[in-house]
């Protein structure tokens, strides 16, 4: 694991629990308005540049009885968007269109089949994809479609694709004080100015519900911010699934463990949303579609089972790759700030989460995994940054030396190559030189400094109210100093982690902790710093650590 340099940000030392949630807030530069947003709250956002439009259009397409194609990028963030206009046109009683999901190994973007599959289609809506599929975009025009784009990806000053509605918050003229939408959220929004275009010719549904479910899920997995908009959707798509819970996502928590569980951001960032992504990443993101489609017990259990065994692949073909990486790592000299490495026989379906694990547990800076392709001398590759490094920005200093790509400041993917790998590492060091040197040293940031006696029930209680967590919302961390640490115990599949007790009174659980800590030279006695944040352990039914780093960590 790469170990961070710990920072305490708060100032001020909380005295009891009922202070943390005020300071946290002071903090971060909210007031309690941030805890209390409602869907009423969204209503501003339907005037987002190209909404009313697009549902104008929509309707009377649809008014018209004219055939739609829909199409949705392969990953979670597109599969949930589709999902939810295909649910409200069956909602409708319409069933005059078609959906279209890409595979992987077509690249990112709306596939030009598609369009020549379908060309008696008289709309097409793209969603999480589009802003820059000039080709396709263009062939659909030229055969007569009308084309509304729904994307949140970057709009660059030339080469968008020539849609009839563009539908993204980052384009620059957009009036939107909000940019960071995914698609997901933009669907629903999209949704809202659709119902209320149709309400004289057709009986619409309401949005809770499914549509609510899906565009949280597909908000948490897309790791935007869950702040503003976001949270509200987030927030209010979680209570909808813990209420109300839709079918096909209940199953997939049933089959991840979470059963009779409260579903919260964590689980849809790690549960749920990985088993969607696994059919993009490792067969077809079809099978994600037509399991959040389906109705019937019998094809809501199949599919969920197809989606586990293929996220199981997953995470296996994850780790070999890992481990070649590390092996690899081991004997290369000097550190480099950025890395670009590949292979060919890597799944191009698993190299972005590759990409983000090294970061994690091998090199902390701009790191570019690819999966090469032999056969054609191309390269599929996906970046992942850190904060104070725009990767966007840095790709388009390589421009030149990329067939495709395009993403935000925090991941990109792109297409090469296979001998201009070596030119792109060189071009991306260059300008990785240009940034200051913290840039590339992990930095983990502390909320507040407390004391354990602070942990309480009521404590937790009061964070709970901060959720859903996630970018721009983190878990509140904490810092204690001096503490007594007991080992209980070792556990897990390669003894992992670690059971402690603090201070002879609270539970702790360090996951990954042996592979930070020396255990064989553990001493009970010895008082240590630790980084924390505030879990519940169900079995004691008390509040318990969940130990981020230990040591002497602060001066």
């Amino acid at each position: 694991m790469v170990k961070p340099q710990w920072q305490i940000l708060g100032k001020e030392k909380p005295e009891d629990a009922r202070s943390v949630l005020h300071i946290l807030l002071a903090d971060r530069g909210l007031d309690h308005s941030f805890l209390n947003g409602t869907l009423k709250d969204l209503e501003a956002h339907l005037r987002i540049d190209g909404m009313e439009e697009g549902a104008r259009i929509m309707a009377g397409h649809l008014c018209a009885g004219s055939k739609i194609l829909l199409v949705g990028d392969y990953d979670c963030d597109g599969i949930t968007s589709l999902a939810q206009v295909s649910h409200f046109l069956n909602d409708i009683g319409y069933r005059n269109y078609e959906v279209v999901v890409p595979h992987r190994s077509e690249g990112y973007g709306i596939p030009e089949r598609a369009v020549h599959e379908h060309p008696d289609a008289k709309v097409l809506l793209a969603m999480d994809c589009g802003t820059l599929d000039v080709r396709a975009v263009t062939a659909a025009r030229e055969l007569g479609m009308e084309c509304i784009v729904i994307d949140h990806h970057e709009v660059p000053e030339k080469g968008r694709a020539p849609a009839t509605v563009l539908i993204n918050p980052k384009q620059p003229a957009c009036r939107s004080t909000f940019k960071s939408f995914c698609s997901a959220g933009l669907t629903l929004l999209f949704l809202a100015c659709l119902r209320r275009a149709i309400r004289d010719r057709f009986q619409a549904p309401s949005l809770g519900g499914k549509y609510l479910a899906l565009a949280a899920i597909g908000t948490v997995a897309d790791i935007v911010p869950l702040v503003d908009a976001n949270r509200i959707l987030a927030r209010s798509g979680l209570q909808s699934l813990n209420q109300h819970c839709f079918p096909p996502v209940k199953r997939i928590a049933d089959q991840a463990g979470l059963s009779n569980r409260i579903l919260t951001a964590g689980h849809l960032g790690y549960y749920i949303g990985p088993r969607l992504n696994a059919a993009g990443r490792m067969a077809d993101a079809r099978i994600a579609f037509d399991l959040l489609m389906a109705a019937e017990p019998e094809s809501i259990s199949r599919l969920t089972h197809e989606l586990n065994r293929l996220n199981s692949r997953r995470q296996q073909e994850e780790d070999a790759i890992l481990n070649d990486v590390r092996r690899r790592l081991l004997g290369s000299k000097g550190r480099r700030r950025t890395l670009i490495i590949g292979d060919h026989r890597w799944n191009a379906g698993v190299i972005g989460i590759v990409a983000s694990r090294i970061q994690q547990e091998l090199h902390y800076g701009p790191v570019v995994v690819f999966a090469l392709d032999r056969e054609i001398g191309v390269a599929r590759g996906s970046a992942r940054s850190v904060p104070g490094f725009d990767i966007h920005e840095a790709l388009k200093a390589c421009d030149d030396l990329l067939l495709k790509w395009g993403g935000h400041k925090m991941a990109a993917g792109m297409t090469i190559l296979s001998d201009q790998m070596d030119p792109l590492a060189d071009r991306l060091e260059q300008v990785a030189d240009m940034h200051p040197e913290h840039v590339f040293k992990p930095m983990g940031k502390v909320d507040l400094e407390v004391d354990l006696d602070v942990v309480t029930a009521e404590l937790y209680e009061s964070l709970s109210q901060l959720e859903p967590y996630g970018m721009g919302n983190p878990i509140p961390t904490f810092a204690a100093r001096g503490v007594k640490v007991k080992l209980q115990r070792v556990f897990g599949r390669e003894q992992s982690h670690l059971r402690l007790l603090v201070n002879d009174r609270v539970g702790a659980v360090f996951w990954r902790g042996n592979q930070l800590v020396n255990v064989k030279r553990w001493r009970d006695d010895n008082p240590v710093d630790l980084v924390f944040q505030v879990d519940w352990d169900d079995f004691t039914g008390k509040p318990m650590l969940n130990v981020k780093d230990m040591g002497h960590l602060f001066p």
